[in-house]
């Protein structure tokens, strides 16, 4: 009888599979570009600015585009309606994300946080990351961000050329300083450079959706001196600076907690926290715990955002003049803003947004991997797929796009807002949001009270007005440009010096 009710079960399964692949082969694929046999789309992707080659996809077939890189099929997701009905109202099943052979293999970032498979594991990541910063822990985190703001206003007094340097070392000595408890006070600070040359060299090992090895897997075994290996060679040097970059300042919170030195950070407390009986701590814990430190050290999207928003803001000084103008309305000129002013700043929000949706930091976001089949208005969608959220085209959709006008976002109540489209989807949404939002708020505001911005010029003293040039990359950088920061009076530079001293004692 046991055998019996066995094989009709699995006779009574087959026939559930069958008949559920057979109402979805009823379905099509949602429309996209034609695919040439084996290599797919692939030919049709460009190597630069890929999201706008989606964006224009959108508008000839629609929300939603289908691809084919070889065999992998990518869903591409053009509007905020669709990545939302996709990635928030059914992220039980788009929450995965792919595994890339160059990233996870080569590059030994399989267990980092934002890379790491959905299940368990995802889940005690987040959890990890959420004990820091989720909205009631990261308020606790502004006094650091003020304190290093402050920093970096005296970087930009001290020496306002360097400006792109500032926000690194702003960027780095946040993140350093809660992740291992390390003061950061250069921009040619070891950890700051740690970070730099890892994020630089992943980068030009190449964005892992366009290498062949994470569509032949095979490839990975070929010799680092053999032809066409180029990319693994790249690959290993990246790897070695990822893992530095994730080992040392890990290893040195575990030996200062040993001998009792230890400055209460993310890392030190997460190792106390699961340290077992005979004092150490399970090996699986101990890796979670390291990678997902060394994601947060790794984040380079703050810095994108300050870079665009200098870039803006050379470009156009009347903007800033007119931000200031309502700094001074609301918050007077007697003290500097804080983050209880932000309600009142309504044209530093618009202004905020603008950038944001201007040049997105992240224009595609990091995939997310379909975990069954799935149907979204009449379209199949196979289990397997990589689905992106174009935040490029998201934001673009509006009247004259490329061009800077925080103004949009004062007559428009129904365009999206940025930091609901920048920081993800779903169950993936990046859980650092709230700081980075905050942190970046406190900056834009002070350099707003504080300095006056306009063009470089040059040996004739014309101006010399930057291009809107990006970097393409996995994060869109602006490309380097010169741009000339002053005090805009005497009492703003009185009242920094005021608020500088007080955060420093």
């Amino acid at each position: 009888m046991s055998l019996l009710c066995l094989f009709l079960s699995a006779s009574f399964l087959t026939l559930l599979i069958f008949i559920r692949r057979r109402s979805l082969s009823l379905y099509h694929y949602p429309p996209g570009p034609r695919a040439l046999p084996f290599i797919g789309n692939v030919l049709q992707v460009p190597i630069e600015r890929p999201e706008e080659r989606f964006a224009q996809w959108g508008f000839h077939y629609g929300d939603v585009v289908y691809i084919r890189l070889f065999q992998q099929p990518i869903v591409i997701l053009n509007s905020l309606q669709a990545a939302r009905d996709i990635l928030e109202k059914r992220g039980a099943i788009y929450s995965d994300r792919p595994r890339f052979v160059l990233f996870s293999e080569l590059m030994g970032w399989a267990s980092a946080s934002t890379h790491v498979r959905y299940g368990p594991r995802f889940r005690k990541h987040r959890r990890f990351v959420n004990l820091t910063f989720n909205q009631q822990a990261a308020s606790r985190l502004r006094p650091l961000q003020v304190k290093e703001a402050f920093t970096l206003m005296d970087g930009f007094i001290q020496t306002p050329d360097l400006f792109l340097q500032h926000f690194r070392r702003y960027a780095a000595a946040t993140i350093l300083k809660i992740t291992y408890g390390r003061e950061i006070t250069s921009v040619d600070d070891f950890f700051v450079l740690l970070a730099e040359r890892a994020g630089t060299l992943t980068v030009e090992s190449g964005s892992p959706a366009a290498t062949l090895v994470d569509y032949f897997p095979i490839i990975r075994h070929i010799p680092t001196w053999a032809p066409f290996a180029g990319f693994k060679r790249k690959a290993l040097e990246a790897r070695k600076a990822v893992q530095k970059m994730m080992d040392i300042p890990f290893e040195i919170v575990k030996e200062d907690l040993r001998t009792g030195r230890a400055t209460p950070s993310y890392t030190s407390t997460l190792l106390e926290a699961h340290r077992q009986s005979d004092g150490k701590v399970d090996p699986e814990d101990e890796e979670d715990i390291k990678g997902s430190a060394g994601t947060l050290y790794a984040g380079m999207q703050t810095v994108a955002v300050l870079e665009t928003f200098m870039l803006a803001m050379t470009r156009h000084p009347e903007i800033l003049i007119r931000a200031q103008g309502e700094m001074d309305r609301v918050v007077g000129t007697d003290r500097l803003p804080d983050l209880d002013d932000r309600p009142s700043l309504t044209y530093l929000e618009c202004l905020f947004n603008e950038v944001l949706r201007w040049n997105p930091p992240v224009p595609l976001g990091l995939p997310h991997r379909l975990m069954e089949d799935d149907v979204y208005k009449g379209y199949f969608i196979p289990k397997g797929s990589n689905i992106i959220a174009n935040a490029h085209a998201i934001l673009h959709d509006c009247p004259q796009p490329n061009e800077f006008n925080p103004d949009r976002y004062m007559v428009d109540n129904d365009l999206p807002d940025p930091k609901h489209v920048i920081f993800g989807f779903g169950r993936r949404i990046c859980p650092g949001r709230y700081f980075a939002d905050a942190g970046i708020w406190i900056v834009l505001a002070n350099i707003i009270a504080i300095f006056r911005i306009t063009p470089a010029r040059n040996e004739r003293d014309e101006p010399i007005i930057p291009p809107v040039s990006f970097a393409t990359a996995f994060v869109r950088h602006c490309k380097p440009f010169p741009s000339c920061i002053e005090p805009r009076s005497e009492n703003a530079l009185k009242l920094y010096r005021q608020a500088s001293a007080q955060w420093s004692n």
